[in-house]
C-alpha cells in the first residue's frame, strides 16, 4: 500500500508574490530548510522548503494538479528555523516575494542547478585581465569595449567576475579587447578563502577608557536575551574597542557574533583589525566575494569553525552558531538599505533578528539616525554614550571659511587660499591631508555657449559627466559611455565648454597649486576591483599626501597622520529633493571631519561654504550631534515626515510617459479606496514624475503613502497588492519601498 502524499511549500527565487505547493517524494527527509529542484513552468529551479510537509494541499489547490519535487538536494537542513523565521518576517513586512527573500539565505552558488554546491571544492584558476598601458589604439570601438576599456584603465587589472560584476560584460568584449591588443588574459590561481596569504598580526587589548568600560559591562550583562542599544560615541571615541570588548564576551560565553558595517570597502580593514584580536576565528561576508569564497565562508560558518562574522548587508543572513550578540556600525548609512528587490533596512532587520534569536543588538554611530534617535527616547532602544575622544584627545579644531568673501587661490574657485595653505603647512610638516567633495567626474556637463544646450544622456534625463582623464563622457545613472564631440550636436559650433566640477577636477588644481606634493583620488572611478586595497595601503604607508575622495573617504577609516581635513563645498548636498538632505549632510560634514586628528597629533578641519548659517552646517562644525537631532526632529514632526510617521513609496517605470503616469494615477486612485476608512490616520499623495523622471529609456512616476501608524500603512498596502503586485499591463514595472530612504 503506498504512503499518503505529501505536500510542502516552497519559496523559488523569482519575483513573484507567493509560495508554491509541490508533492514530495514517497520517502526520504524532507523540510523547512531544505533545497529542492523543482519545475517552475518550462524551468527547473532550486527553491528552499519553508514549512513542514502536509498531508493536503493549502485551501483552493487541487492536490492533482500539484507538480511533485524533482530532487530533494540536501541529507538535512541547511538553512536553521530562525534565519527562516527572519526571512519570513521581511517577506511580510516589506511585502516582497517571498522567494527574493528566503533566497537571501544561501551563497550564490547554492541556488545554481549547474553547481554542485555541496560537494569539496576544487582548486581554481580564474581569467586575469590586465590593461596594456602602451596599447593606445582605442579607434572605432563599441561602446561596450569602450566601456570595459575605461573601467580597466581605473583598475589597472581585474580578474573577469570583477570585471563583469562591476559592469556587467563578460568574456565576449573582452576577447574582442584582447585582439585589438589592448588588454592581455592570464590565467591565476584564486584562493577561495580572502584571507589565505594574509598573516595576523597579533595585538593586546589596550586599557579600556571608564566609559568604553562602562558600555561593555553594560551590554556584557545583557547577553543571553534580547535588547537593542543606540551606542552614540564621537568620532575617535573608541567604538571598535567595545564592540571587540563585547564579542569577547560573547565567545567567551560560547556563543558567536555578527558585525555589520556599511561598506564594502570597509570590510577588510574592520576584518584585520578583528582578527589581529581574535584570530583565525573571524568570517567575511559581502557581495565582492568570488561565488566559491562566499560558499567556502558560508559553509564554515555554519559549522561554528568561524563564529564571528564580518560584513556588509548581505552578512546580516549569515547562519551563525549559537548567536550572542549582533553590532551595526555607523548605523546611520544609508547603504543598510537594500535599493533592489528585497528593499530590506539591514539595521531594521538586525533588530529583528536580536528579538527573534533572544540577543542584544547594538546600533553604532557618532551620528545617530533620527529613526534611531527617536527609538531611544521612546525607550525602545537604551542609549549608551561615549562622549570624548579616547586618551582624552581633542576634537579637531574646524575653521568655516565663507566662500562668499574669502580669497580664492584659483579661477574656478575651488580653493581658498586658507585650505591650500593648510594644506601645504600639513605636507611639509609630514602630514598628511584629506579634501572631500562628494561628486566625481571632471566637470558635470558640458554647455554649449552659443545656443545654450547641455549634452544629455539619450537614455536618462541628466547630463552626462566628464571625465578627463578617461576622455570620456559617462552617464552616473546608467553607466553609458560616449566620446566627447569636436563641436556642439546641436548647432555645431565650437564651443563646448566645462561646467560645474568633480573629484578628478580638483585633483588637477591641487596638483597645480602645490607642485610636487603626491595627490591621489578615492572615489568609484579610482576604486574598482583591487583599486581601492592598494589606493588606502598607499595612504596608510604614507606614499600618498593628499587623498581626495568623495562620500567614501568618510566612513570610518582611521588615518592617525592626517591632521588637516578640507571640505570643498559643504552644502552640495542640501539641494537634494529628500527629506534627509539635512540630516546626510550633518552626518557626513561630522563624519569627514573626524578623519583628522585621530592619533597624538592635533586635526584642524576647513569647511568651504556660501551657506554657513545652515542649521546642518553650523552644528556639524561644533561636533553638536544633540543640537542638530534637537532642531531636525521637530520640523520632521511639523511637516509629517519620519520618524514621526511612516511612509511607503511605490515606482512606477514604463517606456511610455504617458501610459505610465496614467498607471500611477490608477494605483493612486486604488490606495486612496483602500485607504478611505483609514482617512485620519493614512494619506495617498497625489501621482507625480520622480525627481529624475527617466532612467535608462524608462520613465518614472512615483506614489507615496504615509501613515500615522505602521500596522495601518501595512494594511492599505496589503489590501492593494493584487493590483501592483504582478506589474501592470504595457510593460508597466512597479516597485514598492516601505521605508524608503531616497525618493530620486
Amino acid at each position: 500500500m503506498s504512503a499518503p502524499p505529501r505536500f510542502v511549500q516552497v519559496a523559488v527565487p523569482v519575483p513573484v508574490d507567493g509560495l508554491f505547493t509541490y508533492r514530495a517524494p514517497d520517502a526520504g527527509p524532507i523540510g523547512p530548510g531544505f533545497r529542492v529542484k523543482v519545475p517552475f513552468g518550462p524551468r527547473r529551479l532550486v527553491g528552499l522548503v519553508v514549512a513542514e510537509p502536509t498531508d493536503a494541499p493549502p485551501e483552493g489547490v487541487e492536490a492533482k494538479t500539484v507538480r511533485p519535487v524533482a530532487e530533494v538536494l540536501d541529507d538535512a537542513p541547511v538553512v536553521g528555523a530562525a534565519e527562516l523565521r527572519l526571512a519570513g518576517w521581511l517577506a511580510d513586512y516589506y511585502l516582497a516575494p517571498p522567494g527574493e527573500a528566503y533566497a537571501l539565505l544561501l551563497p550564490p552558488r547554492m541556488t545554481k542547478l549547474e553547481d554542485d554546491a555541496v560537494a569539496p571544492l576544487k582548486g581554481l584558476t580564474e581569467d586575469l585581465v590586465r590593461r596594456l598601458p602602451d596599447a593606445q589604439d582605442t579607434g572605432r570601438l563599441g561602446p561596450k569595449m569602450l566601456e570595459a576599456l575605461a573601467w580597466l584603465e581605473d583598475a589597472g587589472e581585474a580578474t573577469l567576475s570583477e570585471l563583469r560584476a562591476a559592469t556587467g560584460l563578460g568574456r565576449d568584449v573582452v576577447k574582442r579587447l584582447e585582439a585589438r591588443g589592448l588588454v592581455a588574459i592570464e590565467q591565476q590561481d584564486v584562493a577561495r578563502d580572502p584571507f589565505t596569504g594574509t598573516p595576523v598580526k597579533r595585538d593586546e587589548a589596550p586599557p579600556l577608557m571608564p566609559e568604553q568600560a562602562a558600555v561593555v559591562a553594560r551590554v556584557s550583562t545583557a547577553l543571553g536575551a534580547y535588547h537593542g542599544f543606540l551606542l552614540h560615541g564621537v568620532t575617535g571615541s573608541g567604538k571598535t574597542e567595545v564592540y571587540l570588548g563585547v564579542i569577547d564576551a560573547a565567545l567567551a560565553a560560547g556563543k558567536g557574533a555578527l558585525v555589520l558595517v556599511p561598506e564594502i570597502a570597509l570590510t577588510p580593514q574592520l576584518a584585520a583589525r578583528f582578527r589581529a584580536r581574535l584570530g583565525e576565528r573571524v568570517a567575511v561576508q559581502h557581495s565582492g566575494l568570488a561565488p566559491e569564497a562566499r560558499l567556502e565562508q558560508w559553509m564554515r560558518i555554519r559549522s561554528g569553525e568561524l563564529p564571528v562574522v564580518v560584513g556588509a548587508r548581505s552578512a546580516l543572513f549569515a547562519p551563525v552558531k549559537d548567536l550572542g550578540v549582533i553590532v551595526v556600525d555607523e548605523e546611520h548609512e544609508a547603504s543598510f538599505k537594500q535599493d533592489t528587490s528585497p528593499r530590506y533596512n539591514a539595521r531594521d532587520l538586525a533588530l529583528v533578528r536580536g528579538h527573534l534569536q533572544g540577543v542584544p543588538v547594538v546600533l553604532g554611530s557618532a551620528t545617530p539616525s533620527c529613526e534611531s534617535w527617536a527609538n531611544a527616547k521612546a525607550g525602545k532602544l537604551e542609549l549608551l554614550s561615549l562622549p570624548g575622544r579616547v586618551m582624552a584627545r581633542a576634537m579637531p579644531e574646524v575653521d568655516v571659511v565663507d566662500l562668499r568673501t574669502a580669497p580664492v587661490a584659483d579661477a574656478e574657485r575651488l580653493f581658498s587660499l586658507p585650505l591650500v595653505e593648510a594644506v601645504r603647512a600639513a605636507v611639509d610638516g609630514g602630514n598628511q591631508a584629506i579634501l572631500f567633495l562628494n561628486r566625481r567626474g571632471f566637470a558635470s556637463f558640458l554647455l554649449c555657449q552659443s545656443c545654450g544646450s547641455t549634452l544629455d544622456c539619450h537614455a536618462c534625463s541628466v547630463t552626462y559627466t566628464w571625465h578627463r582623464r578617461r576622455g570620456r563622457l559617462v552617464c552616473h545613472l546608467c553607466d553609458q559611455v560616449r566620446s566627447r564631440p569636436a563641436t556642439c550636436p546641436s548647432c555645431g559650433a565650437d564651443a563646448l565648454s566645462e561646467m560645474g566640477f568633480g573629484t578628478e577636477q580638483v585633483e588637477a588644481r591641487l596638483t597645480e597649486l602645490l607642485p610636487g606634493v603626491r595627490v591621489a583620488r578615492m572615489d568609484r572611478d579610482t576604486t574598482r576591483g583591487r583599486a581601492l586595497e592598494r589606493l588606502l595601503g598607499r595612504f596608510r604607508r604614507r606614499e600618498i599626501d593628499v587623498l581626495i575622495g568623495t562620500q567614501m573617504v568618510a566612513k570610518g577609516h582611521d588615518f592617525p597622520n592626517v591632521t588637516v581635513v578640507g571640505v570643498l563645498l559643504a552644502e552640495l548636498g542640501l539641494g537634494f529633493p529628500d527629506i534627509r538632505a539635512s540630516e546626510r549632510t550633518f552626518q557626513l560634514l561630522t563624519q569627514i571631519a573626524g578623519r583628522a586628528g585621530r592619533a597624538d597629533l592635533p586635526g584642524r578641519v576647513l569647511v568651504q561654504t556660501y551657506t554657513p548659517e545652515h542649521y546642518a552646517i553650523r552644528h556639524a562644525i561644533h561636533h553638536d550631534t544633540l543640537a542638530f537631532l534637537g532642531q531636525e526632529l521637530p520640523l520632521r514632526e511639523a511637516r509629517g515626515f519620519p520618524p514621526a510617521t511612516f511612509l511607503a513609496l511605490f515606482r512606477l517605470t514604463g517606456k511610455d510617459p504617458v501610459k505610465t503616469a496614467r498607471a500611477a494615477e490608477e494605483l493612486a486612485r486604488a490606495l486612496r479606496e483602500a485607504a478611505a476608512p483609514h482617512v485620519a490616520s493614512v494619506r495617498v499623495f497625489p501621482a507625480q514624475p520622480a525627481p529624475i523622471e527617466r532612467i535608462n529609456h524608462r520613465y518614472r512616476f512615483q506614489v507615496l503613502v504615509r501613515g500615522a501608524k505602521r500596522g495601518v500603512l501595512h494594511h492599505v498596502l496589503s489590501e492593494t497588492r493584487p493590483r501592483w503586485s504582478r506589474g501592470l499591463e504595457g510593460g508597466i514595472h512597479v516597485a514598492l519601498d516601505v521605508d524608503p530612504l531616497t525618493f530620486l
